[in-house]
């Protein structure tokens, strides 16, 4: 999931480079553990967040609804598959991710529930 996205970032960088005449390319990589969170409707106690964030052009505003639906993509060689992927791997670990957009910064955000039983195993 996490190199499904990361690759994104890189891809759209890439591809968008008049953007970066006046910026330095950016791909950041941040991991914590969140506190009361909702996945899925669930409250949990903790979960492990994973923020892949970059300064490219951004998501277009007209797919940001829908950017995780199969065949959605915003570039002219995408499959518009690996987000949709992306999301039902982390549904399947009973976790979530979001996507905030807009010009100059992307968050993709990962969310895996962390209970304290984990750590005693």
């Amino acid at each position: 999931v996490m190199l499904n996205i990361g690759a994104n970032a890189v891809q759209a960088i890439s591809e968008n480079r008049d953007f970066f005449v006046h910026h330095r390319p950016e791909l950041i990589f941040r991991t914590r553990i969140q506190r009361l969170v909702t996945i899925n409707g669930l409250l949990h106690r903790s979960a492990i967040r994973i923020d892949i964030e970059d300064n490219g052009p951004g998501v277009p505003e007209e797919i940001q609804e829908s950017v995780f639906y199969p065949l959605v993509t915003g570039r002219a060689k995408g499959t518009g598959l690996g987000l949709s992927i992306a999301q039902n791997i982390m549904h399947q670990h009973n976790g979530m991710i979001e996507c905030q957009s807009v010009p100059g910064q992307t968050i993709f955000s990962l969310y895996l529930p962390w209970e304290l039983n984990h750590a005693a195993k």
